[in-house]
């Protein structure tokens, strides 16, 4: 079986990032296997998270289609998708770690867009319309406009302060609610903290389905009502004057979470001064942007937690793509040239990296009553669909519109200016 049999070619004058590009598509070829899961009916091709791995995770599925298996296999991405599924009460619905598992909205919008499959669209609207009913009346608080839960990559306890420490020192955030009932939220998963990055991403979960509901011809204001509420209620709960970014957990930390900032600016909830100021504040470690900065104690008293501290590819993938978005070509550039580099160190797309030499690193993290020093894991494919979303979407200015009637085998080539580490070049992809 052919998997990836019409795979596009990327060339350009730095060899680094040529070889990097082909290293990102083997890596997605290598993690493509046979899988009966979710709702597929029978064995088909699916994405695996990487080669540590023997299943799709929800986020991984999600972000992996969304950064570059929608466009380079779209049969394989709907697998991929359908992989994740669960059957409910009333049919399919999202399945996954409950605070993040509305993030396969922003997979299968892309998917969507890429394939102009009204069927496809059609059954997704449905599953999201079935999984966003069960979640606002689980987790969304009225108080305060925002969705309760942890950080949409965060299911490591090393992603959070002192107070979501367990005594049994779980590794894991879902331990947290069983163990400290007493602080426990009496409904839906528990986790009573308000994450930017999940309550971005239900910003944009509404946005989708309210050009979703308007392609179907069904009423979409509901939920483009939903999505502006959301985007005040962010910036009323999460905004930091004093720091010029926004906080990472709502009344809670004011730490820098790498990747609600680039959902932030992604996806609109910034304006144009708040985006100005986050590229201006955002600290950036010298191998890239961290998952979440400062790294919490006790983890940074022997190193970086593997949650906080830590520089996670798929995180450089989404700032990077911010970053063009607001035109910091510089900022754009020193992420794609980072992960380049790695990759071609180590022959591989790795999980996590130092954030000070960049070497692969787990981090620090709980680990069966003690704290230990985790495993990267390899060949992640989130790591290697964020170098290709940094090539396609950046480097070459790929857009969607692009690729409509257009030949598989045609060349969409474009001339950068303006990067201040690259001269004038040409980067061409021929699809």
């Amino acid at each position: 079986m052919s998997i990836f049999s019409s795979l596009p070619f990327f060339t350009c004058e730095d060899e680094k990032l040529e070889r990097a590009f082909r290293l990102a598509l083997g890596t997605l070829t290598a993690n493509t296997r046979p899988l009966k899961t979710g709702i597929l009916p029978e064995p088909r091709p699916c994405l695996m998270a990487g080669l540590d791995y023997l299943s799709p995770w929800t986020r991984d599925a999600a972000i992996n289609v969304y950064f570059a298996a929608a466009l380079l296999d779209p049969d394989v991405a709907c697998n991929t998708l359908l992989s994740v599924l669960e059957e409910g009460e009333n049919g399919p619905v999202i399945g996954g770690q409950y605070w993040d598992k509305f993030i396969w909205t922003l997979g299968a919008q892309r998917l969507w867009h890429v394939s102009h499959d009204e069927d496809f669209l059609r059954f997704a609207y449905d599953v999201i319309l079935r999984t966003a009913r069960i979640l606002i009346d689980e987790e969304f608080d009225p108080a305060d406009g925002l969705f309760r839960g942890p950080a949409v990559y965060g299911d490591g306890i090393s992603a959070y302060p002192e107070k979501y420490r367990t005594p049994s020192l779980s590794s894991g955030i879902l331990a947290w609610p069983r163990e400290c009932p007493e602080l426990r939220f009496p409904k839906g998963g528990g986790i009573p903290m308000k994450a930017l990055s999940t309550n971005c991403m239900y910003m944009r979960a509404f946005q989708a389905l309210s050009e979703m509901a308007e392609a179907l011809h069904e009423d979409a204001a509901p939920w483009t009502d939903r999505a502006l509420k959301l985007k005040d209620a962010i910036n009323r709960a999460f905004w930091n004057p004093a720091t010029g970014l926004y906080d990472y957990l709502a009344g809670e930390c004011d730490a820098q979470e790498g990747m609600g900032l680039a959902f932030a600016v992604l996806f609109g909830a910034a304006d144009e001064s708040q985006v100005r100021s986050i590229m201006e504040h955002a600290y950036i470690t010298p191998q890239g942007i961290a998952c979440v900065w400062p790294s919490f104690p006790p983890y940074n008293k022997t190193g970086y937690g593997r949650h906080s501290g830590t520089v996670w590819p798929h995180i450089q993938g989404f700032w990077a793509l911010a970053a063009l978005k607001a035109g910091r070509w510089d900022l754009f550039s020193s992420e794609l040239q980072n992960l380049a580099f790695h990759a071609i160190r180590d022959g591989q797309f790795a999980e996590i990296y130092h954030p000070e030499d960049g070497r692969i690193y787990g981090g620090i993290q709980e680990g069966g009553g003690e704290y230990l020093e985790w495993h990267s894991c390899v060949g992640q494919t989130w790591s290697a669909s964020a170098l290709l979303a940094m090539v396609l979407y950046g480097l070459c200015g790929l857009e969607l519109e692009d690729l409509k009637g257009c030949s598989r085998q045609e060349d969409k080539s474009v001339r950068l200016t303006g990067l201040p580490t690259e001269k004038d070049r040409v980067y061409k992809l021929t699809l």
